[in-house]
């Protein structure tokens, strides 16, 4: 069986390292030249545990990558791994992705499956369906659920996979099991659904996970003020089953790319329906904040920060990745700068640290002696 997938980016990078470790063809598309040129050389072009070793195996081999979409004609499947990044407004720009399938009609000469991992608002699929009327091809949601810094372990043993179709009968669903058989052998469970409630299902999951860090973090405030210990507190909480340990971390926020996009998003999308969202709002907005009130117990410790030295250790959004997007530790350095102070920024991983490093004047070294403040960022 053939494959494509459209995107490199997080998403399509691990899709096509991973499917191809599973003994499918692979071809991945990607409109940045450089980055194609890049991974054919077998050059990995982001930071994550073992998707660097397993892409030098590959490629060569099953996986090539392209910038030509002309290679879809052959394929079977073609997995969309596009970005959907956020407009000024909080709603979720679909333009990579209509980009992507105008581009692929030209090549939908036989019967094609496209699957869509891209993160999109409900109602998406049933979009794309009407745009490809008259293709032969079938569409199905398969929304990824990959965390940063653990995405390929992710891939390769997933807790769920949910699939989305227009009829649950259709060709998909066991082109789609095939290629997943990998998961059935390892009674992973499968969730057969429609495309709206797919769609959802990715939303809901990362509003949760962002409500319980939003919540733990305004607890931390009273906390502050009543001399109570967060951190027990928050371990005490995890030891209930019902509630769970992950994502009790107090600090200043959550990040990366997905968490603060898809909460604005699923906000937008209940307006669009005459529903206000409070506790989605409210997750949200104790976000904005958790960075501001951080900062002001700095500027109320040390008064005047201008011509103070701040290292600030952990600029990734999360640790064991390069991913500077939405980053806390990048936007307490904003707010420390814009205040006059002097930044030495650290984080272990490299490609992060270099990410960095275009943006600011940040001290590459693992050493921070002699400076004069300290302040630890590590989630």
């Amino acid at each position: 069986m053939k494959i494509s997938v459209i995107g490199t980016g997080y998403v399509g990078l691990i899709q096509a390292v991973g499917l191809a470790s599973f003994g499918f063809d692979v071809t991945g598309i990607d409109i940045d030249e450089s980055k194609v040129k890049m991974l054919n050389s077998g050059n990995c072009t982001l930071y994550e545990d073992g998707l660097g070793e397993l892409l030098k195996k590959h490629v060569g081999n099953n996986l090539k990558f392209t910038t030509s979409y002309k290679e879809t004609t052959d394929s079977d499947v073609i997995f969309l791994c596009v970005g959907t990044p956020q407009d000024e407004e909080g709603n979720t720009d679909l333009k990579y992705i209509f980009s992507a399938v105008n581009q692929l009609k030209e090549y939908i000469k036989s019967p094609k499956h496209l699957v869509v991992k891209s993160t999109v608002p409900i109602g998406t699929n049933r979009i794309l369906k009407e745009l490809l009327d008259g293709y032969t091809i079938e569409i199905v949601s398969n929304p990824e659920f990959l965390r940063e810094g653990m995405a390929l372990t992710d891939f390769l043993s997933p807790e769920r996979v949910v699939l989305g179709f227009n009829n649950i009968n259709s060709v998909s669903k066991e082109i789609l099991e095939k290629i997943y058989q990998n998961f059935t052998e390892k009674n992973i469970p499968f969730i057969i659904t429609t495309y709206e409630t797919s769609e959802m299902i990715k939303y809901a999951s990362n509003a949760f996970l962002a409500t319980k860090i939003s919540f733990i973090n305004e607890l931390s405030k009273l906390a502050d003020k009543t001399n109570a210990d967060i951190k027990t507190v928050a371990y005490s909480m995890g030891l209930d089953d019902r509630i769970g340990k992950k994502f009790l971390n107090a600090g200043i926020g959550y990040g990366g790319s997905c968490f603060p996009k898809d909460v604005k998003s699923l906000i937008k999308q209940f307006e669009s329906n005459n529903i206000c969202p409070k506790i989605i709002t409210a997750t949200d907005k104790v976000n904005e904040i958790q960075i501001e009130w951080f900062f002001e117990k700095i500027k109320n410790y040390y008064s005047d920060l201008n011509g103070k030295t701040f290292a600030v250790l952990g600029l990734a959004f999360k640790p064991d990745t390069d991913d500077l997007r939405e980053s806390a530790g990048i936007k307490l350095i904003e707010l420390l700068l814009n205040e006059g102070a002097i930044i030495r920024g650290y984080d272990y991983v490299k490609k992060a640290r270099d990410n960095a490093y275009k943006m600011y004047t940040l001290d590459k070294s693992k050493a921070f002696y002699g400076y004069n403040i300290y302040i630890l960022w590590i989630i």
